[in-house]
């Protein structure tokens, strides 16, 4: 579900303030490296391009010539019993929970909290989420590759809540890695990775940890909400949404395809008017909270790019179009501020992504769209 975002109250329900940074590192979903390899790519480069426009750094937040972006949010979680905190990006984007574990010797694990197995109630389980002492010819470890890393790690089984007190508590299958990468994983502000995607994008059967919340009955909805601020608080609810962050009521959008949290759009529209831009068939959207990126296929970001003619001096910026993707009856629209980088020079914020079949064309719609709608994924 979807709504322009404003402030907020709360429910029964598990609600976590996002902490957040200036530095995106795109995560993976382990069977799908593609996708994640383009989004750490594309990542990599804008940070690249927008280095000589970036005037100065405040509290982790990257401040330009007339606009802030935050490009990454965090928040904390608690593993074990007795419970361990850790810091975690929640990806829609891929299906895992990885966290840092305590016989991992790399640099990039020591610099982050660890997941001490000795001193929790946990279980060491294989590839099926079955304990290796009932099937111990299952495989026990597995590498997930990144766009610009690598880990390795074994499967745990504990308890994972999401709030101090106990809230939302469930048990989960995660792998705790021994070994990571010193790019990215050693500049992170963040412990770990949970992943929010669908079961397909997870390690293996067990593994999904959507599934397990949902299994567990613990929250009174098996949903989770995203609301992204540059200016205010930032939030990630569990077991439903917080009704006054909503501009107007939410409408329910379905997912085409039960994998990323994809979902279809009919055309792309400028102030509110159809461009034709999309096939007949519409156009595939996977939101993803993963990655700050706004990102399509090449073909049509090219013909966005030429229609819009942004100016590099910015001097067109205030007769530039509202930037609206239809849904049904919908126009989900955008302002120039939200799709124009806006530095020492300006250029649409939109990245070209060549997605391949079957999971392709596909756009990515990451913290540049969530700041603007708050949304709600509802299994």
């Amino acid at each position: 579900t979807l709504s322009p975002s404003t402030g907020g109250l709360a429910e029964e329900t598990a609600v976590m303030k996002l902490q957040s940074a200036s530095l995106l590192v795109a995560s993976a979903a382990a069977h799908h490296p593609t996708l994640a390899a383009q989004k750490a790519l594309l990542q990599s480069e804008r940070e690249a391009g927008e280095a000589n426009a970036e005037s100065s750094l405040t509290s982790q937040v990257v401040q330009q010539l007339g606009i802030v972006h935050k490009t990454e949010y965090w928040g904390k979680i608690q593993v074990g019993t007795p419970s361990q905190e850790f810091t975690v990006i929640f990806d829609t984007g891929s299906g895992n929970l990885i966290l840092p574990g305590d016989n991992c010797k790399s640099s990039a694990c020591k610099a982050h909290r660890r997941y001490d197995s000795t001193s929790s109630t946990s279980l060491k389980v294989g590839k099926r989420g079955i304990p290796l002492d009932q099937e111990p010819h299952q495989r026990k470890g597995a590498t997930v590759k990144f766009g610009t890393g690598t880990i390795h790690g074994q499967f745990f089984q504990d308890q994972l809540c999401f709030g101090p007190q106990g809230q939302g508590c469930t048990f989960v299958n995660f792998i705790a890695t021994t070994m990571e990468s010193d790019e990215p994983f050693t500049s992170c502000s963040f412990d770990g990775i949970m992943g929010l995607g669908f079961k397909d994008l997870s390690m293996g059967q067990g593994f999904n940890i959507v599934d397990d919340i949902g299994k567990a009955e613990s929250l009174p909805k098996n949903q989770f909400a995203v609301y992204l601020s540059d200016t205010g608080s930032s939030e990630i609810t569990f077991g439903g949404y917080r009704k006054k962050q909503a501009a107007t009521e939410p409408f329910w959008v379905p997912v085409s395809k039960a994998s990323y949290w994809q979902i279809g759009i009919d055309d792309i529209a400028y102030n509110n008017k159809k461009t034709g831009l999309c096939p007949p068939a519409g156009c595939q959207v996977a939101v993803d909270t993963g990655t700050s990126l706004l990102a399509g296929p090449s073909d049509i970001i090219q013909k966005l790019q030429d229609q819009l003619n942004v100016q590099l001096d910015c001097s067109n910026m205030g007769t530039l179009p509202n930037l609206g993707f239809v849904v049904g009856e919908k126009v989900l629209n955008l302002e120039p501020r939200d799709y124009i980088d806006q530095g020492d020079t300006c250029s649409v914020a939109l990245m070209t992504l060549d997605v391949p079949p079957p999971r392709g064309p596909l756009f990515i719609f990451g913290d540049h769209f969530l700041r603007r709608f708050m949304t709600v994924f509802d299994r």
